[in-house]
């Protein structure tokens, strides 16, 4: 075996070329024992654990205060927007009730949209964009910031969050999941809740002379209607439909297709007719 400044050293004779390869490496370390023992320990590879700093009551606060600030990572408006809607449907989510889609224009930005399918009623159908924003991750979070302060002002879905699971629509083991709700509701189900009690908002009138429309639906406690030549933003909210509550239904009611005249109001909620007239 060759060794530090070209020595050799020779092994015992062995049955196989490893043993006598072995008997020569333990020939060498015998011979450098001496200068082995004097050479120093090897260094420790454990990691030196640093000093714990203790902070004191004005730096834990100072500390708490700027997390506060920054608020958690983890909490973003789609997982924001998420719980709000198991909130309202008393259920877990399912694959694909949460449908984001994100365009990517020519000059670099991105914008998305969201809809919501486990939403009550047309609530499910709508779809909230976002602004358009530099990178795909942040339109998506921009879209559900929009999509979650319009559901927050509609005081019935918000009413809906708060209740306890049990205490929803739809009455007790009426969904999937232990203690959940299936609350797909279909649009005539949700229109029902309109003139519920401690239900009622501000009527905005915005019509200053009566509207020319048809029946779409009507029904023992409600109606819808259209009238195709008034112009109004909150008319895109239902697909240009116009609400009638309870309160404002004729005596005599009117078949599907009929002509009417009436005045139109707006609430958070959309538009609505009142002061209905059979042509």
């Amino acid at each position: 075996m060759d060794c530090i400044q070209g020595q050799e050293y020779a092994g015992h004779l062995c049955l196989n070329q490893k043993e006598a390869e072995k008997s020569a490496a333990e020939q060498a370390v015998l011979a450098f024992k001496p200068q082995m023992e004097s050479l120093p320990p090897p260094a420790s590879k454990e990691k030196k654990k640093k000093p714990q700093v203790r902070l004191t009551p004005a730096e834990l606060a100072a500390k708490k205060a700027k997390q506060e600030e920054e608020g958690n990572p983890a909490i973003t408006p789609k997982t924001q927007l998420n719980a709000l809607v198991m909130k309202i449907a008393k259920r877990y989510l399912q694959k694909g009730e949460t449908i984001y889609d994100t365009k990517t224009y020519a000059g670099g930005g991105h914008q998305a949209t969201v809809k919501l399918t486990a939403l009550p009623g047309e609530w499910g159908s709508r779809m909230w964009a976002g602004h358009v924003c530099t990178t795909k991750q942040k339109a998506e979070q921009s879209a559900a910031e929009i999509a979650m302060a319009q559901i927050l002002e509609d005081k019935e879905l918000t009413e809906e969050a708060n209740k306890p699971k049990g205490a929803g629509k739809g009455g007790k083991g009426n969904g999937k999941g232990k203690g959940g709700f299936n609350m797909m509701w279909n649009p005539w189900a949700f229109s029902m809740m309109w003139n519920s009690p401690g239900g009622s908002f501000p009527k905005n009138r915005v019509s200053k002379e009566p509207v020319m429309g048809e029946v779409l639906e009507w029904k023992d406690s409600f109606a819808w209607l259209k009238a195709p030549d008034f112009d109004h933003p909150a008319a895109k909210r239902r697909e240009g439909k116009i609400y009638v509550g309870k309160k404002d239904l004729p005596a005599t009611a009117l078949a599907a297709g009929t002509r009417v005249k009436f005045q139109v109001y707006e609430d958070p909620r959309g538009l609505g007719a009142e002061e209905i007239q059979a042509l």
